[in-house]
């Protein structure tokens, strides 16, 4: 990865918050509310030293906003790196100063053990500096029925946060939430850059976004015969839904709905800064599906390619690029495009 050499980038200090959030409110112009209310743990006092900058003329003049987190991955946990809210004043530009707040925010993520980075965007930034459309989901799409079921839509509360909460953490495939971010993100009712509602059930809760007049649910947990029920209610007196999949809940969730899934790209791209080190984090997952001579072989078969084909390869991509015959791969990862995202 590209030095950087001879420009001062620094680490945010929490002191200057309210600097990035007037930077990224005037450049991303929100509909409502602010960058920093809408993404209240990116933008927090506890995150800001993730958070990168450039300063020019004594004012903060460019930032790439940098949040980790982990995915668990049915028995592996790896650590990824989430970057979002990439902005420099339109006084600034041309300068490179984006992509040098990229190749430095990978450098740290490196450091910190990071083996995977996700982006929120897709342009020529990204695309040299090596980020793919990698990452395999899915949607359905629910329509109206005639059926009538017994779940009533009950819109969550903060007491029901403990059990939401408990439901998450046994999802095969998620990023791990702390309850304090589970109370955060009740608290915004913001996901995917839409206004978020949580209904409930008795043994599971469903999260929808609503997005230029479309409704999407980005999030569920729980018993999958009464996501399945939840969300056939939801759709029978809202209407139209699109449900977002991964590989690791398609199969049943895509079987109880009686609807096949389409697959789609993930949104935005993504880069596995270290391959050796993703694939030891994916370790237990890879011992559980391959014998060691078999995952040894692999390896090295892996090692051959550079890091952007070994993102497509590893999880998949809408880009083409041919996958080995490994049942391992494509290998299931969360959306952060939900309640996770920034």
């Amino acid at each position: 990865m590209k030095a950087n050499k001879g420009l001062n980038i620094k680490r945010l200090e929490p002191s200057r918050l309210s600097e990035v959030v007037e930077l990224a409110d005037r450049i991303f112009k929100p509909k409502d509310g602010s960058m920093g209310a809408n993404f209240p743990i990116l933008f927090s006092k506890k995150n800001a030293r993730n958070i990168l900058v450039i300063e020019e003329d004594n004012k903060i003049v460019s930032m790439v906003g940098v949040y980790y987190a982990y995915a668990q991955i049915f028995t592996s946990r790896i650590k990824v790196v989430f970057m979002g809210a990439v902005c420099t004043d339109e006084n600034y530009r041309g300068k490179g100063y984006a992509t040098r707040l990229t190749y430095e925010a990978a450098q740290i993520a490196l450091k910190n053990d990071a083996a995977l980075m996700m982006i929120h965007g897709d342009n020529d930034i990204y695309r040299n500096f090596g980020a793919v459309d990698a990452g395999t989901y899915f949607t359905i799409e629910i329509k109206p029925t005639q059926n009538s079921y017994s779940h009533k839509l009950k819109i969550a509360t903060e007491s029901d946060l403990k059990k939401m909460a408990i439901w998450h953490s046994k999802e095969p495939v998620r990023f791990i939430r702390s309850f304090a971010n589970f109370k955060i993100f009740h608290k915004v009712g913001h996901a995917w850059d839409g206004h978020a509602k949580t209904f409930i059930g008795d043994k599971v809760y469903i999260t929808v976004v609503e997005k230029e007049k479309t409704y999407h649910c980005i999030e569920f947990a729980g018993d999958p015969n009464e996501v399945a029920a939840l969300i056939q209610n939801f759709v029978n007196e809202y209407g139209k839904l699109t449900v977002h999949l991964n590989l690791g809940n398609k199969d049943c969730i895509s079987r109880l709905l009686l609807e096949i899934p389409q697959q789609r790209q993930f949104y935005g791209t993504m880069r596995v800064l270290d391959k050796f080190k993703l694939l030891d984090q994916l370790k237990d997952y890879l011992d559980e599906s391959i014998s060691g001579t078999d995952k040894g072989m692999l390896n090295v078969k892996l090692s051959n390619f550079d890091d952007s084909d070994f993102t497509k390869i590893v999880f998949g991509s809408a880009e083409g690029l041919p996958q080995f015959t490994h049942e391992i791969f494509p290998v299931p990862l969360p959306d952060y495009h939900g309640m996770d995202y920034i």
